[in-house]
């Protein structure tokens, strides 16, 4: 899993001002139409969600979560399926309108789902980072975008169903058929905008027969030559002390199931586990020096280029398998 603007190049601000101005223009009204309605039941709840508006569009993750529990000592808990026949629950269907957020292109719209994707800067789905998740929005050849998923699932809190930091860009895969209406929160899992898997949670290559990865005169036991990969796992190895992060962790990995995919990359491993013979420390540095100036300015560069992949953690998002290529080469020595 991959933090979100972990570059910190997307202004976060920016974006949440233009939100919180769609949502007033669209959907304050509703509420405040609402509210006002003589003899209306829950007065207190929408007096509430009335004066947190701002909060409850663009407060950050830990915000969200004072605002579920606030709403729950008042007796605002749609976990029941009778609970959703509610008025209640219906009104604030209706005012947080999820559908009006994604039906909204920029062709006709300046702010709608497609454009709060394309401008987040999120290609690569921060869940898995196995798919891109490219926006397209051509009235003319068709238009595609992420998917975007509801850390807080909007069917148990429908008043969170156009919060900023509730909506994760991600791929139809993590979102629909694996994540679906699986119950989050910032205690049971990670959440993208907040962290990552980071360094705290890595890709290691495990040898079936027990064996090291490397013999003791530094020959690799792996048969690359054939590159089946049959003589390892891929597995997680967890390097915090921190057993709520660490639980935290592994939720998030078991939820998306990223030990079983990505053990289903091991041609990409093997190819890893090749240019780790193949370009020594030595070499790494030949090649730098020779073209220093011309095509790399850093030594990171020249690996990067070597793995087609990024390394560093501040890009990670920004390519398909960064995470793995990162891990694997720093366990292979490539990196170090």
């Amino acid at each position: 899993m991959i933090k979100i603007n972990s570059d910190q190049k997307v202004n976060l601000k920016e974006l949440e001002n233009k939100h919180l101005d769609y949502m007033k223009i669209r959907h304050l009204p509703k509420l405040e139409e609402i509210s006002k309605k003589k003899g209306v039941h829950n007065k207190r709840v929408y007096s509430y969600l009335l004066n947190n508006f701002d909060e409850l569009v663009t407060g950050k993750p830990e915000i969200l979560r004072n605002l579920i529990v606030d709403l729950q000592r008042m007796g605002v808990n749609f976990d029941s399926k009778n609970s959703k026949n509610r008025k209640l629950y219906k009104d604030m269907v209706k005012v947080f309108n999820y559908s009006d957020f994604v039906s909204r292109y920029p062709q006709t719209s300046e702010w709608g789902a497609y454009t709060f994707v394309s401008e987040l800067g999120v290609n690569v789905c921060p869940y898995c980072n196995r798919q891109y998740i490219f926006t397209l929005c051509d009235s003319r050849t068709g238009r595609t975008r992420g998917s975007i998923d509801h850390f807080y699932k909007k069917s148990t809190y429908p008043y969170l169903a156009l919060s900023f930091y509730n909506l994760i860009p991600s791929c139809k895969l993590c979102n629909s058929d694996l994540k679906g209406n699986k119950e989050f929160s910032l205690d049971t899992h990670v959440h993208p905008f907040l962290e990552g898997f980071g360094k705290d949670y890595t890709f290691s290559l495990k040898m079936r027969s027990g064996n090291t990865l490397f013999n003791g005169m530094g020959e690799c036991q792996i048969d690359f030559l054939l590159g089946s990969g049959d003589e390892f796992d891929l597995e997680f190895k967890c390097n915090t002390l921190d057993s709520k992060l660490e639980s935290r962790l592994r939720n998030s990995a078991e939820v998306f199931k990223l030990n079983e995919l990505y053990n289903m990359h091991k041609e990409y491993i093997v190819e890893l586990i090749k240019k780790s013979v193949m370009y020594p420390d030595s070499k790494i540095d030949e090649l730098f020096h020779q073209y220093q100036g011309k095509l790399f300015t850093s030594r990171i560069d020249v690996i990067q280029t070597l793995l087609s992949n990024y390394v560093q953690d501040k890009h990670l998002d920004k390519r398909i398998l960064a995470k793995l290529s990162r891990d694997i080469s720093e366990e292979l020595g490539i990196t170090n």
